[in-house]
């Protein structure tokens, strides 16, 4: 008679702290989102299209098409555009000398590397004064060293660009035809982040102002995303206008929007330079009130405006909504308590402490015309677009 099973142990527990430790790994881990996939897939598409025409061709060298063809693969067409203008002005500019070069030097070893070194030094000054021409040291490199012999150079650098001009061409029609991504929609989220930033920073300068909690660095946290978001969006607009020169796309200039933004992070900073610490009771109590719903109103409409652009097409953003009439309302009535309490003698303090709430109340304003600035302009672009569509 068999013995009866023994109940199983069961499993020790996960030691304290471990799911946390298993959360946080989790949080740290690069976060994939719908645009790195259609950007895997475009580079993907582009490598196997390109090693496909170039062994249809039988080139001897084509995987230099098919580095070419993944290089060129960015994440906008606009982008796609000037990598391969780029690397077709490099491969141009590099396999002529690179082919004259070969030709002198013949089967000569010592020739060879004196004029490779001569080639590469004067392509390289080249890269550096213009940039565009980054790739030509590159293939001087390519065209004299992949046949030593020199036997057939010119035959060899025209392989050499046929294969990269291939290569660029690939990848240019895989962002065109492949989940292309229009430069001026990638801008919008970068713009959105810009201004949820300054949000943000409304809110630390409320609180700085009044209750005197400024985080100096949460400040500098915020400035710096605000300034990395600027800059992304900036790399976008050139982008977009690439596009249009290339009769791509055909949406608005994007350049008034990012400016309009600049200003509008501007115009938050001047407001925090006076928010460093909190404005005296007694100056502030008359329009404590005011001043803090102008304040809200503002960021609240920073976020409205972001959430909108964060969509990538701000059609749904007109020029007037709640949010916009209520920061409007709300600044007006800062400014009309202001000159009331003005002429009323109830702003007591010192001059410098004058200044500083003049100054907010003044940044208040600024911050409220340039968002009303950039509705007007994001009206004018969903007009813009009702146009295009109908046509």
């Amino acid at each position: 008679m068999c013995d009866p099973p023994m109940p199983s142990e069961p499993p020790p527990p996960a030691p304290p702290g471990s799911q946390s430790m298993l959360g946080r790994l989790l949080a740290r881990l690069p976060r994939i989102d719908l645009a790195h996939i259609r950007l895997a897939v475009r580079a993907t598409v582009a490598a196997l299209l390109a090693y496909g025409i170039a062994w249809w061709l039988d080139l001897p060298k084509g995987y230099w098409a098919v580095l070419s063809a993944i290089l060129v693969v960015q994440s906008s067409l606009g982008a796609s555009v000037a990598v391969a203008t780029d690397r077709g002005l490099g491969t141009i500019a590099g396999g002529i000398i690179g082919v004259g070069l070969a030709m002198i030097a013949g089967p000569s070893q010592d020739l060879t590397v004196l004029l490779l070194t001569i080639g590469t030094l004067a392509t390289a000054l080249l890269a550096a004064y213009r940039p565009s021409f980054k790739l030509a040291p590159v293939t001087v490199v390519v065209v004299m060293l992949s046949d030593p012999t020199h036997a057939q150079p010119l035959i060899s650098g025209l392989q050499r660009v046929f294969e990269i001009a291939l290569g660029g061409a690939v990848g240019v029609a895989c962002a065109l035809f492949v989940f292309p991504a229009r430069a001026l929609f990638l801008l919008f989220p970068n713009a959105a982040d810009a201004i949820d930033a300054c949000a943000a920073l409304l809110e630390e300068g409320r609180a700085g102002l009044l209750d005197g909690t400024l985080d100096p660095a949460e400040i500098d946290r915020l400035n710096a995303g605000a300034r990395v978001s600027l800059r992304a969006a900036d790399l976008r607009v050139g982008e977009a206008r690439r596009e249009r020169a290339g009769w791509l796309a055909g949406p608005p200039d994007a350049a008034p929007i990012v400016r309009t933004c600049r200003r509008l992070w501007h115009s938050v900073i001047i407001l925090l330079r006076v928010a460093d610490a909190p404005l005296p009771t007694e100056l502030v109590t008359p329009v404590r009130a005011t001043l803090q719903a102008a304040l809200g109103a503002l960021a609240t409409e920073c976020r409205v405006i972001a959430e909108s652009l964060r969509s990538g097409n701000p059609v749904g953003l007109g020029s007037a909504s709640d949010s916009a009439e209520a920061m409007s309302a709300a600044v007006a009535a800062l400014q009309a308590e202001m000159d009331r309490a003005g002429t009323s003698g109830l702003l007591k303090g010192d001059g410098a402490s004058l200044t500083r709430l003049y100054t907010a109340v003044a940044g208040c304003v600024h911050v409220q015309e340039n968002l009303m600035e950039l509705r007007v302009q994001l009206a004018a672009y969903r007009a813009d677009q009702a146009e295009r569509a109908v046509a």
